[in-house]
């Protein structure tokens, strides 16, 4: 991940360019690799003010829903989408700028980061401390007895208040201390992860104070498990859904909640969001 050779910046651009430039209201330059040196990068110029300067909760989410489709679905994401780096064009389309920085999600840690969020929305944090060795967060020697009861103590009351009550920013910091004290390691790849989605949240709070990103990816979550076909989310599911031999109705009927909510948002906003839900981009 480093900004030094303007041909990888290049690749970069039209890898995600291929990958999500089809999305409607998304804009990925164009890079003139015909031009392109080690050390010059001609691309596509793109008009536009920062995402942060204006007030367009539409674009938040279509930042958001390509955000899902990096992380959860292809595993190349764009790893540095600070404000500077995500405009709003002239006619209302959220352009993605500078591709020094990418990074691939894993199919593992994908699926790890999915369960993670499912865990902590169901508040199995027996489960949620195995997810965090999973994701490398945790060592294997984590005393997970420990880690749990830490988990309970840190994330109960914060998601009490439902999953679209939520700020990704207060789970962090109220993690802070858990982390010291079972020595979290922080992959490179978390971190940014993180970052991508922080980014977004904080422009959207700018403007709306009462804006959750994880609310809002949530929905896309729920169906994904509901629908996927990999091994490891059907699994994950039915561990879910029966706990100690008992079906727990109550988080089937949760996730069936959420997929209804995404289908009902969607279909009151373009109609290229419909299409998507149908079908995958990967």
């Amino acid at each position: 991940m480093q900004e030094m050779d303007y041909n990888n910046e290049a690749s970069n651009g039209i890898k995600f360019r291929n990958l999500y430039g089809s999305i409607q209201d998304v804009v990925v330059p164009l890079m003139y690799t015909e031009y392109t040196t080690r050390k010059v990068l001609v691309m596509e110029w793109i008009e536009g003010r920062k995402l942060s300067e204006v007030k367009d909760l539409y674009l938040i989410e279509v930042g958001v829903y390509c955000s899902f489709n990096q992380l959860l679905e292809c595993g190349f994401y764009h790893a540095d989408p600070h404000p500077g780096n995500l405009l709003r064009t002239s006619d209302g389309k959220l352009a993605y700028l500078d591709f020094g920085m990418t990074g691939e999600f894993k199919q593992e840690l994908r699926d790890g980061f999915i369960e993670a969020c499912l865990h902590l929305v169901n508040r199995d944090f027996d489960a949620l401390a195995t997810d965090f060795v999973t994701l490398g967060l945790l060592p294997p020697t984590a005393e997970k007895e420990a880690v749990t009861k830490a988990l309970t103590g840190v994330f109960q009351n914060a998601v009490s208040k439902g999953v679209r009550n939520i700020s990704f920013g207060d789970l962090l910091g109220n993690l802070g201390i858990t982390m010291y004290k079972f020595k979290f390691r922080i992959p490179s790849y978390f971190s940014l992860v993180i970052r991508s989605l922080a980014v977004l949240e904080g422009i959207a709070i700018g403007f709306n104070p009462d804006y959750k990103v994880l609310g809002s990816t949530y929905p896309w979550i729920a169906r994904k498990v509901l629908t996927d076909s990999s091994p490891q989310l059907k699994s994950s599911l039915m561990n879910l859904l029966y706990k100690d031999g008992v079906f727990e109705i109550d988080r089937l009927e949760s996730l069936l909640t959420e997929e209804l909510h995404l289908f009902t948002r969607i279909s009151k906003q373009n109609t290229w969001l419909m299409r998507w839900y149908f079908i995958e981009i990967c």
